[in-house]
């Protein structure tokens, strides 16, 4: 039988950190601040960057733009070292890991955070996954502005429990498409929940159905299956008629030689993210059984996992079961709004650092924060917020005032960064003053 990390670790502790996204750096950030000097962490993970996916929704827009790292350097700036290669098996009776490339590394610890891939669950729609999606999103919304769209539908499929997104897509395309004049096209969304956002609770999910009412948009409850010559088919036989489906994919987990399955093809976990039935293995995000595939959650069983393993490995650390608490920030066509499982939705932040993947360490990195950690905050600890941003986007518009684009630029960047979006007039504003700096090199 395998021996625990604590009874057979190196010094220090090798840990290997299979993935490149949420759930892979929030272990990375958390075990450099858990455990200094402790664990020696690589970072298995082929691509070369970490994409700040969730803003994805907004770029369509104009209204904020994704940013991308270097994996290397994050890693490197937490004694990490980043090896682009894929993870292609576990032996954990040895210890060690297989590579796509063929490759042997030995471990003491090893996290499993390699996410999951997306796939088409409506025939048929737009299927919006992210950074990729950004200009077939553009074109339909140019579609709807010369007339050529009438009518939207955004689809939730079944089996699909991480549905803010489709929201922030409806709500957005509902206030440019009117900020731009084009009226009369008729959007819905339809969603098998009982009501908008229903995962948040019901006061979070009743501002979310004003929300939508507000911005002409219908809540249909059904399961969407397909596509039809007019629309949409629901899994009931009723239809939505539809010039344009945008959709939500479905997630499809990678199955890895040596991690067990659930009978839904995920890796079972305990509370602190140990994989059922194996020795010193560990993992976490949308590989999981846990339902909910969204950045915050898996950042928290990262730090169930972090905090076990910096444990295990020696340090004073309590290691805390998974407790979660549901997060999001719902972009908007004006104001975003804050949401927090079981509370009332807030337009100032619940959480310090600001940051649309709330992790505990990678929430504060991600937002250039000098804290090191996020915390929850009340809506009145967050009210000074909105200062802070309209004195931004004022400079920003007196700089534009004076011709100086460049600097109105600085300051709408400002601006997004505390605002996470841009309001929809200043996404306008973003693109002539832009054009403006074009038009004076040329």
């Amino acid at each position: 039988m395998s021996l625990t990390v604590s009874e057979s670790r190196r010094d220090p502790c090798e840990v290997v950190i299979a993935g490149g996204g949420v759930a892979a750096l929030e272990t990375v950030l958390a075990l450099h601040h858990l455990a200094p000097g402790r664990v020696r962490m690589c970072v298995l993970a082929p691509g070369r960057e970490f994409v700040h996916r969730p803003l994805a929704v907004a770029e369509p827009f104009d209204r904020a733009v994704v940013r991308r790292w270097p994996l290397g350097a994050i890693a490197a700036d937490h004694g990490a070292i980043h090896v682009r290669d894929t993870l292609a098996a576990v032996d954990a009776d040895a210890g060690c890991v297989e590579t796509g490339a063929g490759r042997t590394l030995g471990y003491d610890a090893l996290l499993v955070a390699v996410g999951a891939r997306a796939e088409v669950a409506v025939d048929g729609a737009l299927t919006f996954e992210g950074p990729a999606s950004v200009e077939a999103m553009r074109d339909l919304l140019a579609a709807a502005e010369r007339g050529s769209v009438r009518s939207i539908a955004f689809a939730v499929p079944r089996h699909v429990s991480w549905t803010l997104p489709l929201y922030e897509l409806a709500l957005m395309t509902a206030a440019h498409l009117s900020g731009h004049g084009a009226r009369g096209i008729a959007l819905s969304v339809v969603s098998p929940e009982r009501s908008p956002l229903e995962v948040f609770g019901r006061r979070a999910s009743d501002t979310v159905a004003a929300l939508l009412r507000d911005g002409g948009v219908d809540f249909r409850r059904g399961a969407p299956e397909r596509t039809t010559s007019d629309g949409l088919r629901l899994a009931d036989g009723r239809g939505v008629e539809a010039d344009a489906v945008v959709a939500m994919p479905r997630l499809v987990a990678p199955e890895i030689p040596g991690l067990p399955l659930t009978s839904g093809g995920l890796v079972p976990t305990d509370l602190h993210s140990r994989v059922d039935g194996v020795e010193n293995v560990y993992a976490a995000g949308d590989i999981t059984w846990y339902p909910i595939k969204q950045g915050g959650i898996a950042a928290q069983q990262a730090d169930a996992a972090a905090q076990a393993i910096a444990a295990a490995a020696g340090a004073h650390v309590a290691a805390r079961p998974f407790r979660p608490v549901l997060r999001g920030i719902l972009l908007t066509g004006g104001d975003a709004h804050y949401l927090r499982s079981g509370e009332e939705a807030a337009t100032s932040a619940l959480w310090h650092p600001r940051s649309k993947v709330a992790g505990r360490y990678l929430g504060p990195y991600l937002a250039g924060s000098p804290e090191r950690v996020l915390h929850d905050r009340t809506a009145d600890e967050g009210e000074g917020d909105g200062v802070a941003i309209a004195l931004a986007l004022d400079a920003a518009d007196a700089n534009a005032g004076w011709s100086d684009y460049p600097e109105a630029l600085r300051w709408l960047d400002v601006a997004e960064g505390l605002a996470i979006a841009l309001p929809g007039r200043y996404a306008d504003k973003r693109r002539e003053w832009a054009e403006r700096i074009c038009e004076t090199a040329r």
